[in-house]
């Protein structure tokens, strides 16, 4: 069954998909109201996959990942930018840093963020009661579930907290591994390094049970291997980032340069997971190519001109960007990311082997592994650059390379807020922005790249008071 039609089904599952709806004020434990009993969800293998259905479309949701966090993650950054007028309103908080506890910003993705691994929770509890299906199903259901609770704590720990290799005992985000029902004895905050330690258990589990051969929508070994990439990265356990890394894309084939052109609203060769939205699911408008394709939606995001400077001419990734003077006389528009036929209807591509390689070499490079740096570098760069030369750079100067290919190639897919944060490095906005900035490591500013610990969960967590809000909020 193709991932389109469970999407379909998940409508008339919805009582069921949407088993543990949150009305009340604590995102933790939820009180349920129209939901569906448990009973009533897991008396099939066929109910239970449409709640584990449910959950992808709550991850592709515009308050998550179909929109806010990847859209919010290269705003904070100095590559993309939002246009200084015709914005609408939305996101400029996120683009001038200035996201505070009771802005949406927060409280969206963490209240979203916690309803998936909520119900993440619920299918792994779940799933082994099923009277219908076969040990090698409920394994396969749990493992999937696995992964997609260490997907929205990675994503969450990554914004509300600081950055591993900053503090790994700093406080992190609420480590929930059970649903927690209404009345339920509230959570405090986990230390950073123990979130992590969660999610890589999470990972390796689904590792050994998941198969390779899912599609593209659902998550399989491939994209528990790549997430683990990225948890290890973010530890920088190096040797373990890249052979997580070169596992995920292994067999796989780097997209063409006319997939590359062609607008990132579809799957093609080098994805291994990927999220489908449609208008029914985004409201039309708030979906990726809105804010990015020049047309046909809020159309507000541009391309800071210094960054675009930084494409050699003959790099076919630098005719994703163009200046069209009807539209906007002074910006750099963005043609990386198109609507599939209709407004509000793509699908982001969320892990890519791309990402795989370029994580591969900064962990060589950091190992002094050049030579298989440079090596994995070079496949990423002569795909789209002809006749460039294989690196030759070695130890700090390849790593800075490796880094500069990392803002290049994945620009727009929500990687650099966590870049700069992972590696420590300043936050400077020069050329075109409007919202300029010069934050250095270790300055007193640097805090704005963690986002706030949302005010509501602040008055209705009684394990949480004020002193647990992150720095400078």
């Amino acid at each position: 069954m193709t991932k389109h039609i469970l999407k379909i089904r998940v409508v008339l599952m919805l009582m069921i998909a949407g088993m543990l709806t949150s009305c009340g004020d604590d995102f933790l434990n939820p009180k349920p109201t129209t939901a569906l009993e448990d009973e009533d969800v897991f008396t099939s293998l066929t109910n239970a996959k449409a709640a584990m259905v449910g959950a992808y479309d709550q991850l592709s949701s515009y308050y998550f990942d179909g929109l806010y966090l990847p859209i919010m993650s290269d705003l904070t950054g100095e590559d993309v930018m939002l246009n200084s007028t015709n914005n609408y309103n939305w996101f400029v908080a996120v683009y001038q840093l200035n996201v505070l506890p009771n802005y949406q910003y927060a409280s969206n993705p963490w209240s979203l963020g916690y309803k998936i691994i909520y119900d993440a929770n619920k299918i792994i509890e779940g799933a082994p009661k099923l009277p219908d299906a076969t040990d090698e199903e409920i394994n396969q259901l749990v493992a999937e579930a696995k992964v997609m609770r260490a997907y929205v704590m990675l994503k969450m720990v990554e914004v509300f907290a600081p950055a591993y290799a900053e503090d790994p005992e700093a406080p992190g985000i609420l480590l929930v591994t059970s649903p927690m029902e209404y009345g339920a004895p509230d959570v405090g905050r986990t230390p950073v390094k123990d979130i992590y330690v969660q999610i890589v258990s999470d990972l390796l589990y689904a590792e050994d049970v998941l198969g390779t051969d899912n599609e593209p929508g659902f998550f399989g070994k491939r994209a528990a291997q790549a997430l683990l990439a990225r948890a290890y990265l973010d530890m920088q356990d190096w040797e373990n980032a890249r052979d997580k890394a070169k596992l995920a894309y292994e067999g796989m084939e780097l997209m063409s340069v006319n997939d590359m052109l062609g607008g990132f609203y579809r799957s093609n060769s080098e994805t291994i997971f990927s999220l489908a939205y449609t208008p029914e699911d985004n409201n039309i408008y708030l979906s990726i190519p809105s804010f990015y394709w020049p047309v046909n939606g809020y159309s507000s995001i541009r391309a800071n001109d210094k960054f675009v400077e930084l494409y050699a001419d003959n790099d076919f990734r630098s005719y994703l960007f163009t200046k069209v003077p009807s539209i906007d006389p002074d910006n750099y528009l963005i043609l990386k990311f198109q609507h599939n036929q209709s407004v509000g209807n793509a699908e982001r591509i969320s892990i890519r082997a791309s990402e795989m390689y370029l994580i591969e070499a900064e962990c060589e490079a950091e190992l002094g592994n050049d030579k298989n740096a440079q090596d994995a570098l070079f496949a990423i760069q002569k795909r789209s650059i002809p006749g460039v030369g294989r690196p030759t750079e070695t130890g700090e100067e390849l790593i800075n390379k490796i880094l500069l290919e990392r803002r290049k190639e994945l620009f727009g897919e929500g990687f650099r807020w966590n870049d700069i944060k992972r590696r420590n490095l300043p936050l400077v906005r020069e050329g075109d922005h409007w919202v300029k900035l010069d934050i250095q490591p270790g300055s007193d500013d640097y805090y704005r790249l963690t986002f706030p610990i949302p005010q509501r969960e602040l008055d209705a967590n009684k394990a949480l008071t004020e002193s647990d809000q992150n720095k400078g909020y």
